[in-house]
């Protein structure tokens, strides 16, 4: 699979696309709530872009998947890409993360390697304990368990928020683990388990994204649903 964009500076993705390396990609439609996974390794690179060798692929459901449309394309050519490095959330980034209906988490397994996946309900289904600390419920969905199966196998794992609207984006780095405590549980309805994410790093980065999205709609998987 080729691969026609490379990172902007500042993303810590540039320093890990190295020939050999293991890597995840989700690539997602979120207009059609269409969604493949591919994992494999990387090929050769150049400066618009990489190579992935793919060794598995697979289609999954529209689940949870809330739907925007591309309604534009912004020049950044003239937009600083300016970085913001913290080991915790500010207070405007816990209102971000508290607001946010859709973001997405990198995990990696030392025998299956790297994985990329959704993850999205309503917005306030991400719930801050604290500036470095945050939790959020796990559903019924493909049956796959890639992500909690990788981070009981290793902690370390990523999330991504990404503004819709503006193309910022928010990179949370730390350590991850599944929690059964079924008092923790009943507080999300509907769930069946809890990720509770230690923050390491945060790296927010304006203008890191080009396209502008509408929202369409929430998915109706969405437990505790409601009206658009």
């Amino acid at each position: 699979m080729r691969i026609y964009a490379a990172p902007i500076p500042y993303d810590p993705l540039g320093e890990n696309l190295n020939t050999g390396n293991e890597i995840g990609v989700l690539v997602i439609e979120l207009s059609t709530r269409r969604r493949m996974k591919v994992k494999g390794k990387l090929g050769w690179q150049h400066g618009g872009g990489f190579l992935v060798h793919a060794e598995r692929v697979y289609a999954l459901c529209p689940k949870y998947i809330q739907a925007r449309e591309e309604i534009g394309r912004v020049d950044r050519s003239d937009k600083r890409h300016d970085k913001y490095l913290t080991t915790e959330l500010s207070v405007n980034q816990q209102d971000w993360v508290g607001r946010a209906d859709t973001f997405f988490i990198a995990s990696f397994h030392p025998e299956t390697g790297a994985d990329a996946s959704h993850r999205g309900r309503h917005p306030g289904f991400v719930r801050i304990v604290n500036a470095r600390k945050i939790v959020f419920p796990d559903y019924s969905g493909n049956n796959m368990f890639n992500t909690l199966g990788n981070i009981t196998a290793n902690p370390n794992a990523g999330l991504l928020f990404i503004d819709f609207e503006n193309g910022s984006t928010l990179q949370v780095t730390g350590r991850a683990s599944v929690i059964w405590d079924q008092d923790r549980i009943e507080e999300f309805a509907g769930a069946e388990r809890l990720v509770e994410f230690e923050i390491e790093q945060v790296i927010k980065i304006a203008n890191a994204v080009p396209l502008r999205w509408e929202f369409l709609g929430y998915s109706p998987f969405n437990p505790g649903k409601r009206k658009d």
